[in-house]
């Protein structure tokens, strides 16, 4: 029963927050206030209003950082698209707003026998504790209550809405080892920690990303050691940087994050030998600390547009932070290439920031 607990709950707690290692990171002008952040069937949502309706949390969080008031618009932005929208077809059915989804599930039909049974075999057969005739009917309401979740979104892909609300954007220099092509329209500057189990846990979503996107996205590496938490952190970005040196470095990258809980002296330099370098040529690099300025100077282009926990991504300027899943990162790759580039503009380079 704790099982089924957690499957219910699940949705609600991945929106609680993002995993981030974290080192610790205004109010917006008043012409801002009066632009439309999105319209509903011709119907203007403004920045007031979704101001208004976060200001409560505003206030709790002191949002001054750009990127964190854009998540509490955006956040609100669908939240009002959605009531409204909901309103809207309550009044064309003769029903208040909430009568809406009660005549969408109907429009349906039960939820079909083969859904709950394949639910119950992907997620509870294998425990062996609990029959079907036993939590049927909790599997039934719970597959219920997530078609209810999906009415707002078939509503929206029914109206005409246009979201206009556009994320603050970053000037980050695209230096430092890179995969994908050079011409990418798409780049993403990823800010990372060797010893963060979050950015250990980004790696897959990054591949999945360079998957999906082979010929579009070019992902560049730069480092955020936080020396506070994460002592061997920067030792370890100095050491990435000397295997970078000798052209090695995704495969040294690799070794750290796969062993990341060893990272002492000895540590790096047995990785480097096991990636194939000269560990001759590796140590003189890193006991002379060659490449500092370029570790130090990644962190302060971080520290510059306000990031300071890790892994933060830079998406042609967007910033994402924590851990997001591939989901999130493909919503702001098919924004940006559906976005004409600007006259001038380089193939991944961010417009301005933040703005």
């Amino acid at each position: 029963m704790k099982r089924l607990a957690f499957l219910l709950s699940g949705a609600a707690c991945l929106a609680l927050g993002l995993a981030a290692c974290s080192g610790q990171r205004g109010s917006a002008p008043a012409e801002a206030l009066a632009e439309v952040a999105a319209e509903v069937d011709g119907e203007a949502i403004t920045v007031a209003e979704l101001d208004d309706r976060i200001k409560e949390d505003l206030f709790q969080s002191r949002a001054g950082d750009p990127a964190k008031l854009y998540d509490l618009r955006s956040d609100m932005l669908d939240e009002m698209i959605r009531e409204r929208l909901l309103a809207a077809e309550g009044k064309r059915r003769g029903v208040p707003p909430e009568g809406v989804v009660e005549l969408e599930l109907k429009g349906m039909g039960p939820v079909p026998e083969e859904e709950i049974v394949a639910f119950y075999e992907q997620n509870f057969a294998k425990q062996g504790d609990r029959k079907l005739e036993d939590i049927r009917d909790q599997i039934e309401r719970y597959l219920a209550g997530r078609r209810a979740a999906e009415v707002p979104r078939l509503l929206r892909e029914r109206a005409k809405v246009e979201v206009l609300l556009t994320a603050p954007r970053y000037d980050v220099a695209t230096e430092g080892p890179s995969k994908g092509p050079a011409d990418a329209r798409i780049t993403i500057v990823e800010f990372s920690d060797f010893q963060c189990p979050y950015c250990q846990r980004a790696l897959a979503t990054v591949d999945e990303v360079l998957a999906k996107y082979p010929e579009d996205v070019r992902v560049v590496y730069r480092h955020l050691p936080l020396d506070r938490i994460h002592p061997n952190a920067r030792p370890a970005a100095e050491a990435a940087a000397c295997a970078e040196e000798q052209g090695q470095f995704w495969a040294y990258h690799d070794k750290l994050f796969q062993n990341n809980r060893a990272l002492g002296k000895e540590d790096l330099l047995r990785y480097a030998t096991d990636a194939g370098l000269d560990a001759t040529r590796f140590q003189a690099c890193f006991d002379e600390r060659r490449f500092k300025d370029k570790v130090e100077a990644d962190l302060q282009a971080a520290r510059a547009v306000g990031i300071s926990g890790t892994p933060a991504f830079v998406v042609n300027g967007i910033l994402l932070s924590g851990a997001q899943p591939a989901e999130e990162f493909y919503k702001v790759i098919d924004q940006e290439l559906a976005r004409p580039a600007a006259s001038g503009e380089a193939a991944g380079s961010p417009t301005a920031g933040p703005s």
